[in-house]
């Protein structure tokens, strides 16, 4: 897609043109997550479990890649949208360059610290072993994903949602097949997963390659100044998926000191499932947020204001239908994983409340791509550790003690609805500014 389509007078058809390949990318994602841990469930009850624990890993350090990633898109949509095209190149070029340092750190630090950070999880006697040679797969899957993450908002940030949708597709659809082949057919069992998610992701990278060697998106080394707006967009957002990533981290500890093996895998099943849903809705607020950060740098504040009425409206009425039948329909999603009764009748309890947060997580995730497309860093980092963060551990203190590793999945609950009363405050302000001249968020 050109540049210039960003500002598209057709609303509507924009919004859906960028949001639906950024939804179904990461919908093939939650394809992804789910059929991996379908496969790793058949090698028994401690895979799945390792399996669960060590995802956190992943996500605590994707967190940096993540943020680079948001600020940008942002800084990229922004620049086209100022009519800065080589600004916005310098900015591709200085994201990549930190990208490309954070993970060759990251790898290294994951290599030598992982047993550590293993035991610190609360792997154990079997479990730790069963672990311990995934991880050494994974430090390097981490560090391509980093690089990869950058290169699809970049390519979205441009409005190029649908090629970052092939390229998504050709990852998570090569992962998959090859899944079985390297956990079954060359029967590597656990680490086999890893290795088919490096495969996928080295395959991938070198199409991204390509695409960026076209001269008008070919990166370029600017100051370094530059990355100055991409870091205060994407600094909030890599401490709220970081945040987020620990408390998981924790909570999966905690169900381990609760109750055992059996229950870390329930939580981390029920997780999952919700992921499943929020990764698509996600991708739709990502496809759309170039248009708000495009119409904020051109000062377009109607524009503004009417596309994020739009996210608001669709994710809320999507996110209710989904959060009943996920409730209705608990029992049989959670048999899609295992089998053993008891992890079924647990994670079944746990979605069950999990579903109705939901339409919490949606408001949130609304507010919050508004005050980065703004470039509100300090309110959107406040309301984005909100969920997982300063609101969650006040509920878990209360709800724990009394109720088990149930409490945990309600607790959850309880801070994903107070975080969204935080957000109707800047969702009302930009929806509805006070003033003639701009929503003052």
């Amino acid at each position: 897609m050109d540049d210039s389509n960003l500002s598209d007078p057709n609303l509507h058809r924009l919004m859906w043109r960028l949001a639906l390949p950024a939804m179904a990318g990461l919908s093939l994602n939650a394809l992804h997550q789910a059929v991996d841990a379908a496969f790793v469930g058949r090698l028994g009850g401690d895979a799945l479990a390792a399996l669960v624990l060590l995802a956190p890993l992943a996500g605590l350090v994707a967190a940096v890649g993540i943020g680079l990633g948001i600020g940008a898109a942002s800084a990229t949509a922004r620049s086209l949208g100022a009519g800065l095209p080589d600004q916005a190149r310098a900015v591709a070029g200085m994201s990549m360059w930190a990208a490309l340092v954070v993970a060759v750190c990251a790898v290294g630090g994951l290599l030598n610290f992982g047993e550590g950070l293993l035991q610190l999880l609360g792997a154990r006697g079997d479990l730790f072993e069963i672990a311990r040679p995934y991880l050494t797969i994974q430090c390097l899957t981490i560090g391509f994903a980093i690089v990869q993450i950058l290169c699809d908002f970049l390519a979205i940030g441009r409005g190029d949602a649908g090629f970052s949708l092939r390229t998504l597709a050709l990852c998570f659809g090569l992962n998959i097949v090859l899944d079985p082949v390297f956990i079954f057919g060359l029967d590597l069992g656990l680490p086999g997963a890893a290795w088919a998610t490096l495969c996928a992701q080295g395959v991938t990278l070198c199409v991204w390659a390509w695409h960026f060697s076209a001269p008008r998106r070919r990166p370029i080394l600017g100051p370094l100044r530059t990355l100055g707006p991409v870091l205060r967009v994407g600094w909030p957002e890599a401490a709220a998926v970081a945040v987020t990533t620990l408390s998981l981290m924790a909570l999966l500890r905690i169900a381990t000191e609760i109750g055992g093996t059996d229950d870390v895998a329930a939580l981390g099943i029920a997780l999952r499932l919700i992921f499943v849903v929020m990764l698509p809705l996600e991708g739709f607020a990502i496809g759309v947020q170039p248009i708000l950060s495009h119409a904020y740098g051109s000062g377009d504040t109607a524009r503004f204001a009417a596309t994020l009425r739009g996210v608001v409206g669709f994710s809320g009425a999507v996110t209710v239908v989904l959060s009943i039948l996920f409730f209705i329909g608990a029992r049989p999603l959670v048999q899609l994983f295992v089998t053993d009764p008891a992890v079924v009748a647990q994670a079944s309890v746990m979605l069950q409340c999990l579903a109705f947060a939901l339409p919490a997580i949606a408001l949130r995730l609304c507010a919050q791509i508004s005050l980065q497309a703004a470039v509100l860093p300090r309110s959107a980092a406040i309301l984005g550790l909100a969920p997982m963060g300063w609101l969650l551990w006040p509920a878990m203190a209360v709800l724990v003690p009394q109720l088990g590793v149930v409490g945990i999945a309600l607790a959850v609950l309880v801070a994903a609805w107070l975080a969204a009363l935080v957000s109707l405050v800047p969702i009302r302000t930009a929806v509805f500014p006070l003033s003639t001249t701009g929503a003052s968020i």
